[in-house]
Formats: C-alpha cells, sequence, structure tokens
C-alpha cells in the first residue's frame, strides 16, 4: 500500500469484511500516518524510508494465557533476520529491538481471543530502515539499519518485509514442535542489558538495578539491592 493510517487497522479491517485470509496476509504501507505502539504510544516514521507491516496469525489451541509466548517468537524472529543483514540486534523487554543501546524496531501484537483460546493475531512491525535523520526528541535513543550497517547501502524495504516474514514464520512453526521453556531460554539469552548493573526509573526514583531474567509470564526479574523485584510491563523503565 502507498498509505494506510495504520497496518494493523487496515488488516484488521480486511478480515471483518471479507472472507478469511490465509494465514501470514501482510500488509506492507510506504508511508503509515497513524502508527501504534504499545499501550497507546504513538510509532514516528519516515515515509517511504522505513518498513511498516502488519500480518495475520490463527494460532491453534493457544491459550490467551500464554500470549507473551507470541510476543517471543516475533521478537526472535525479527532478531534472527536482523543478523541476516550483518545486525547484532537485542530485545529490549518486552518487546523492542535494539542495536547499540537505541531503539531499530518497535512490535504490537493484537490478540482476538475464542474462550480462553487466541482465535487471531495481528502482529504490528515498524522498522527504522534507511531513515539517517530523527527528530531532537528521539535521535539520541533511535537508529536504522542503514546507520548501524558498515555498507551504509540503501534497504529495499519489500525485501526486507518478506525476509522477516520469513524468519519470523520459521520461529514460529519451529516453536510449535518444542517446549515454552526452550523458546523462554532463547529469549532470555538475547535479553539487551541482562545482567549488566544499569540505570532504570523504579517507583519514579532513578535505581541501580540488574536484569535477571524474564519468566513465562512475561514479567522482568530485576535485582534491586540485593533482592529479586517482578516487574510487569510499564511498572519499570530503562533509562537510555
Amino acid at each position: 500500500m502507498d498509505e494506510v493510517s495504520s497496518t494493523n487497522d487496515y488488516l484488521k479491517e480486511l478480515l471483518s469484511n471479507i472472507k478469511p485470509l490465509a494465514e501470514a496476509t501482510a500488509i506492507m504501507a510506504r508511508n503509515q500516518t497513524h502508527g501504534r505502539g504499545q499501550r497507546g504510544s504513538t510509532w514516528l516514521t519516515s515515509k517511504d524510508e522505513n518498513l511498516t507491516f502488519s500480518f495475520a496469525l490463527y494460532p491453534k489451541n493457544f491459550p490467551s494465557s500464554k500470549s507473551f509466548d507470541l510476543n517471543m517468537i516475533v521478537c526472535l524472529g525479527i532478531q534472527t533476520g536482523l543478523k541476516q543483514y550483518g545486525l547484532d540486534a537485542r530485545i529490549k523487554w518486552p518487546n523492542d529491538i535494539y542495536i547499540n543501546n537505541r531503539k531499530i524496531c518497535g512490535i504490537l501484537i493484537e490478540n482476538k481471543l475464542a474462550g480462553a483460546n487466541i482465535h487471531t493475531s495481528i502482529v504490528g512491525i515498524g522498522v527504522n530502515a534507511n531513515q539517517i535523520s530523527f527528530p531532537d526528541s528521539i535521535a539520541g535513543k533511535t537508529t536504522s539499519m542503514r546507520l548501524e550497517s558498515i555498507a551504509k547501502d540503501e534497504i529495499d524495504l519489500q525485501n526486507l518485509c518478506i525476509a522477516l516474514l520469513t524468519t519470523i514464520l520459521t520461529v514460529y512453526e519451529t516453536s510449535a514442535r518444542a517446549d515454552g521453556i526452550s523458546l523462554l531460554r532463547y529469549y532470555n539469552n538475547q535479553l539487551f542489558r541482562k545482567g549488566i548493573v544499569a540505570a532504570f526509573l523504579i517507583d519514579g526514583i532513578e535505581t541501580m538495578a540488574e536484569i535477571k531474567k524474564v519468566d513465562e509470564q512475561g514479567r522482568l526479574h530485576v535485582l534491586v539491592d540485593n533482592q529479586i523485584r517482578t516487574f510487569d510491563n510499564k511498572e519499570i523503565t530503562f533509562i537510555i
């Protein structure tokens, strides 16, 4: 698509208006005017420079209590795809992708339930690909594939979309045949700042702490003042 307000919203509208789409049907937009991030945040992107796309999944016998597994699958798939471009990416809990202390990718997963199970997942992904300058408000904490690449070559957005979709689906299909512990271990091994004492905002106070792990429910376990504390999303903030 040349332009949509939100690839997630566009795909949801397609699903509601026509017969079911094939799994992994993807919508890619050259420009996204009202992109959304987690919990109402805004995803800012520059027209024709970055990748924004969404795709549909229909998990089978997938309880909503294990929704964090989908998050891990998508994060690990993106990280694997970026490695194919020579980029050493890490997963910033819960679902951002970082390179060298700067954000390069954001993810928004919206699930539709059928009873206790996930019936449909709309996965939205935004990747900073070719943009080389950013607004002052985010310039110090945002990067792009082109900035991080040694070659500095322009990234073909459609090829990137297909490459990331392929690696995500590979992890998705592989994880269906593996146990959740293996997936969680893999995710934990790729965590941004794991095992490093760093600054966080906890209860409104800047605090030095160390990430120890993420559990099966997606909660972050952090060592603070010689005690392990557990946090849900938005209860602790990374200071970058």
